[in-house]
């Protein structure tokens, strides 16, 4: 599906600069750039690693891609540079994503999507990607089969992490909002290089935590999982819920987080309430699943835990001074007169904010599974 995909993006994309238009250009005189990477340079400011599709014709058609790497001054430098080692001009509205070094987004990434944001040829929904623990070059370079094409992988492992939701699915265009509000702590995914029987590929491996433009720290999958629920971006995934030594797995089929804010006396207060339905799909033999008193255990424990991981990552990002919830963001559209008393030192508050949290946990299958294991008694 994956190669379709991007042989259906070759063709649509051949038809396009065919016929004629404004920018006409011969097919030709071109490289179609599928996927970019951004470090630290070694002589200059960037180093500018792309990939570029290759489609190769004979008896049977085959797509792959090559790595090139090239260094600027800026973005755009880097960019034209490209034109000395490819012999073409690279054109960018096929690519999928763009990637951007730890090492450089630890020092500012407003450069490199400002860059991406501006160019007439990049699309809004292109996904940015931090790496963790490399060079996002590193990431391009990891070798994959013949007949695929990495910034795709990676492009559509993002659209199907909805069904895990242990990394926030961040494009474009909802950056360019979120930068533009200046009013929630930004999050992009991270992806990191790890050896699977003996061969090297990138694994995504949670979310960056950005404070002005500025990379401050790393969020683990399960982090990310509990960060999604608060901000109510939860479509999918799996609640692990521990009974002793045992471990039930609740399928989530649907969440709803609500937030209100009251206040007491001078004080804000953020009330939280999520409400999740889920399924019991995982069976341990050792737990009686025909005892209704059994199931309302696993419901109880399984919103204890999941209060428990909510408020862990509400704490690390109260200690970090970074707000990725959006109660900020809350505060200035339901009460901007507040909002305008707290915005001058918005951090410093934000480190001491008081949320009080709710956690509904409706298992829908608990009667099915009672009358099931009733049936044969």
């Amino acid at each position: 599906m994956r190669t379709k995909a991007v042989l259906l993006s070759g063709l649509i994309f051949t038809l396009l600069v065919l016929t004629s238009c404004w920018n006409y250009r011969e097919v030709n005189e071109i490289a179609i750039v599928i996927g970019a990477a951004v470090d630290k340079g070694k002589t200059s400011k960037y180093m500018l690693t792309v990939e570029i599709l290759d489609v190769s014709r004979g008896l049977q058609t085959q797509v792959s891609s090559k790595i090139l790497s090239v260094e600027g001054e800026t973005i755009f430098d880097a960019v034209r540079r490209l034109i000395s080692v490819e012999g073409k001009r690279g054109y960018w509205g096929h690519a999928r994503v763009v990637l951007i070094g730890e090492e450089l987004a630890r020092e500012n990434i407003s450069e490199v999507i400002n860059f991406f944001r501006h160019d007439a040829e990049t699309r809004g929904d292109l996904y940015v990607i931090i790496s963790k623990g490399c060079r996002a070059g590193e990431i391009l370079n990891a070798g994959i089969p013949l007949g695929q094409v990495l910034s795709e992988t990676l492009a559509r492992s993002l659209e199907n992490s909805k069904f895990l939701s242990e990394v926030p699915e961040t494009r474009l265009y909802t950056l360019t909002q979120d930068i533009k509000s200046d009013k929630i702590a930004l999050t992009l995914p991270t992806v990191t290089l790890e050896t699977v029987e003996d061969k090297i590929i990138p694994v995504f491996c949670g979310a960056a935590v950005f404070q002005r433009s500025k990379m401050i720290d790393h969020l683990e999958k399960e982090e990310v999982k509990a960060m999604l629920f608060l901000k109510n971006e939860i479509n999918s995934g799996v609640i692990v819920t521990e009974m002793g030594t045992e471990r039930i797995s609740l399928e989530i089929f649907g969440n709803n987080t609500k937030m209100k804010i009251r206040e007491n006396e001078d004080q804000v207060i953020f009330d939280v309430t999520v409400e999740t339905s889920v399924v019991i799909e995982e069976l341990t033999d050792s737990i009686d699943y025909s005892d209704l008193a059994v199931l309302n255990e696993i419901k109880e424990m399984s919103e204890a835990q999941l209060k428990g991981k909510l408020q862990s990552i509400l704490d690390k990002a109260r200690q970090l001074r970074a707000d990725i919830f959006g109660f900020e963001q809350k505060l200035y559209e339901d009460n901007p007169g507040k909002w305008v008393e707290m915005s001058e030192n918005y951090d410093t508050v934000f480190s001491g904010i008081q949320v009080d949290l709710s956690v509904n946990i409706n298992i829908l299958n608990t009667s099915i599974l009672y009358n099931q294991l009733n049936e044969g008694k």
